[in-house]
């Protein structure tokens, strides 16, 4: 798994089709809300969830939401920048619910979000959506959330190459109940990011999808568990399984969340 998980790169999943913003779009905020992941573990906080449409962007959003506009940003395109952006705020909203001043999270070596002292989070986004969450950093060993748009045809076969075995998907079909296909698939991609996200701080460096495998899924509770295929540290031995939560925003927007 690679540079979604980081927000500001997609080397994963650029490898899948989207659909492109409409020529002449921007990024003009929405709605924004507290969105409750449906977790158990009372350690899960609430996303800061932003719709946004592009119509107006331009680089002064920066300035105006009191965003840094970091200088490796400075050539990317528009829908990039604001992604980023967008991304940051939520964070910046996700910390400030600590009841801290928040500041909005830097860029690591690896592209992760760094997050001051005392707090750690996660950061996601889509083309017309961004979310974060944070919490007191001792008070977990790590925490992951991520937002997809459910895939289509073309992009489904590119998510299995990648992300899915021919066995995963036996089990996601066989245990689908009313969701489709392609909203299982993107589930337990999502799910993976989730994970790859809450882990990277333990672990230090990029793993593959195929490290943690799919064993089981529950709809109607909105669990599925990931079981690691390979030691990736001392605390993640291979064997060892973790639940990831899931929901549907909408018809076809999904999110998953992961703490431990």
């Amino acid at each position: 798994m690679h540079d979604d998980p980081f927000d500001d790169a997609e080397e994963i999943r650029s490898n899948i089709p989207s659909a492109a913003p409409k020529d002449g779009q921007a990024v003009m905020l929405r709605t924004t809300q507290w969105l409750d992941l449906g977790h158990d573990d009372p350690r899960m906080p609430p996303a800061f969830v932003i719709a946004f449409s592009v119509a107006a962007f331009t680089t002064s959003a920066f300035e105006q939401h009191g965003v840094p506009f970091p200088a490796t940003l400075q050539k990317a395109v528009p829908k990039r920048q604001a992604e980023f952006l967008m991304g940051r705020l939520a964070a910046h909203h996700a910390i400030e619910h600590l009841g801290v001043a928040a500041a909005a999270p830097g860029i690591g070596t690896s592209r992760e979000p760094l997050w001051q002292t005392g707090v750690t989070g996660s950061i996601t986004h889509t083309k017309d959506m961004a979310g974060a969450i944070a919490v007191d950093s001792s008070t977990v060993h790590g925490i992951g959330i991520d937002i997809e748009h459910v895939v289509d045809a073309d992009a489904r076969r590119a998510l299995e190459a990648l992300a899915i075995t021919a066995e995963e998907r036996a089990l996601l079909e066989a245990r689908r109940e009313h969701l489709s296909v392609d909203a299982i698939l993107t589930i337990a991609f999502s799910a993976k990011e989730s994970f790859f996200k809450g882990t990277f701080g333990t672990v230090g460096r990029y793993f593959d999808f195929s490290a943690a495998r799919v064993t089981s899924l529950h709809v109607n509770s909105g669990r599925l568990t990931l079981t690691l295929e390979e030691d990736l540290a001392p605390a993640l031995p291979k064997g060892r399984s973790f639940t990831v939560c899931f929901r549907m925003l909408t018809l076809d927007t999904v999110v998953t969340s992961f703490v431990w």
